[in-house]
C-alpha cells in the first residue's frame, strides 16, 4: 500500500510552478474591470508604476500581451486577456477562499460585492438586501449598478459585476440562479377605462387601442412576443424607459400597457390611478432571480447569495412583488 501523504507531495511535485504572483492577478483584474492603469492603481491603494509592472511581468511570464494600451482610451483586453480573465477571476478566488478558511482572519468574511439590478426590480429587492447584508455581514461593502439586461451583460463579461438581479426571460440558461419570486405580465389601463371593472381581458380587445410599451429589453421583448402569440399587432402611442412614466400615462388615459404584476400602489406619480387585469389565457409566469456565472464564488460572494436565500423567504413565492 502507498502511503497516502506521498502521493499526495508527488502530485504536488508534478503540478508545474506557477510563473506568476498573485499581486500580478490582482493588478490584472483591476486593470481589466477599471479600463486603465491609473484607475486600477487608485482602487489598490498603489502606483501606477507598480501597477504597469506587474502587467508586465505577467505578460512576460505568460509571453502573452493581455491589453492593449492606447494613450487616449485606455487599455482594452486582447482575445489572450479576456482567456485569461476568468482564470484569473478563479485564481483570485481560490486565493480569497483560503484566506479566508485557514488565514489570520479565518471566520471573517469583509470586501466588496458588486451587484447589478435591472431598473423595474431595483426598489423591490435592492433595500431588502442591503439591509440583511449589512445587519448580517457588516465586514461586506455591497456596490450596486442599475441598467438594462444588456448593460449588465456587458459588465459581467468586463468583470465589473459578481451578481445580477434579473428576470429569469433575460438569463442564461448556464447560470446559477435563486429564486426571489414569481411574477406575470398583467393588462394595466386607467381606472376610468371600460374594461378596468373586469376580472380578467384577452389582449384581442385591446388591439384597436394605443399602447405605451415599457421600453427595456425584457420588458420590450416580453410584451412583444406575448402579443405576438395572441395574434394582436400593438399601436405602439408611446415607448419610454421610466416604469412610473409608463403608468402615469395609462392613467391619463393615454393607453395601456402590458407590465408585471407586483404589490404597488394603483396612485401614479400625478395623481391619477390605474388598474391591473390579469391577462386571458394566461401568460406564463416569470421568475425573479439573483443569478451569476458559471464560475466558482469566492467566500464574501457566497456569503451575500446566503443572505439573499433570507431575503426571499420574506417574498411570497407568488406575490408578483
Amino acid at each position: 500500500m502507498g502511503d497516502s501523504r506521498s502521493d499526495e507531495i508527488r502530485s504536488a511535485e508534478q503540478v508545474r510552478p506557477l510563473r506568476f504572483t498573485l499581486r500580478q492577478v490582482e493588478c490584472f483584474l483591476a486593470v481589466a474591470e477599471a479600463g486603465s492603469i491609473s484607475r486600477a492603481a487608485s482602487r489598490l491603494s498603489a502606483s501606477e508604476s507598480s501597477v504597469a509592472d506587474a502587467i508586465s511581468g505577467m505578460e512576460r511570464s505568460l509571453g502573452a500581451k493581455l491589453f492593449q494600451r492606447q494613450r487616449s482610451r485606455g487599455v482594452t483586453l486582447t482575445s489572450d486577456g479576456k482567456t485569461a480573465l476568468p482564470l484569473a477571476q478563479r485564481i483570485l478566488s481560490d486565493g480569497s477562499e483560503l484566506s479566508d478558511a485557514i488565514g489570520k482572519e479565518a471566520g471573517t468574511v469583509a470586501g466588496l460585492v458588486r451587484i447589478g439590478c435591472v431598473g423595474t426590480l431595483a426598489s423591490l429587492i435592492l433595500p431588502s438586501l442591503l439591509v440583511t447584508v449589512g445587519e448580517t455581514l457588516p465586514g461586506i461593502h455591497i456596490e450596486y449598478v442599475i441598467d438594462d439586461f444588456v448593460g449588465l451583460q456587458e459588465r459581467l463579461e468586463n468583470a465589473e459585476l459578481d451578481l445580477i438581479i434579473a428576470f429569469d426571460i433575460d438569463v442564461p440558461p448556464e447560470f446559477s440562479s435563486l429564486k426571489f419570486a414569481t411574477t406575470q405580465a398583467m393588462a394595466v389601463v386607467a381606472e376610468h377605462h371600460p374594461l378596468a371593472h373586469r376580472s380578467k381581458v384577452e389582449l384581442t380587445e385591446l388591439a384597436a387601442e394605443p399602447m405605451i410599451l415599457l421600453d427595456i429589453s425584457s420588458s420590450r421583448t416580453h410584451t412583444l412576443e406575448l402579443m405576438s402569440a395572441r395574434g394582436v399587432k400593438p399601436r405602439i402611442a408611446h415607448r419610454t424607459t421610466d416604469y412610473e412614466l409608463c403608468r402615469s400615462l395609462v392613467g391619463q388615459g393615454l393607453g395601456y400597457s402590458l407590465l408585471m404584476r407586483r404589490q404597488v400602489s394603483l396612485d401614479t406619480w400625478d395623481g391619477n390611478r390605474v388598474t391591473y387585469i390579469p391577462i386571458s389565457p394566461s401568460p406564463r409566469e416569470v421568475d425573479v432571480l439573483l443569478a451569476w456565472p458559471p464560475m466558482h464564488l469566492s467566500h464574501r460572494v457566497r456569503a451575500v447569495v446566503d443572505c439573499a436565500k433570507s431575503v426571499s423567504k420574506t417574498m411570497s413565492p407568488t406575490s408578483g412583488l
